[in-house]
């Protein structure tokens, strides 16, 4: 006695195209999320090249203490001003600002520094 099978082998037309619909759609969303992670590393590159430039500068006020005066500086993607103050003679205030361009426009970071002369 031979039992009929109810169904068939396979996957029909629809399950494929359904299939391949959610495939597609998981590749766009992966793409996309990509995309926005490298844009997101290419800001943080910038911008901790300008955190060291701000640094870079703190560090020669602070070794020219007495001789330190105010200025600015620029590179291809970073403008640097600092304004240097003298509340007393074995003191400095500094007041450094840093500017880069990100996807969002031009972002400003700003850094303050009490530095003690020898």
């Amino acid at each position: 006695m031979q039992i009929a099978r109810a169904g068939r082998a396979g996957y029909t037309m629809v399950e494929l195209i359904v299939s391949l619909l959610l495939f597609a759609v998981g590749g766009l969303a992966l793409a996309g999320t990509s995309a926005l992670i490298g844009r997101s590393l290419n800001v943080d590159v910038v911008r901790e090249r300008a955190a060291r430039a701000a640094t870079r500068q703190i560090e020669i006020v602070a070794a020219s203490c007495h001789d330190a005066v105010s200025g600015h500086a620029s590179s291809p993607q970073i403008e640097s001003e600092w304004s240097v103050s003298r509340p007393s003679a074995n003191r400095v205030d500094l007041v450094e600002s840093v500017g880069y361009s990100t996807a969002r426009g031009r972002r400003q970071d700003s850094y303050h520094a009490a530095l003690r002369c020898p």
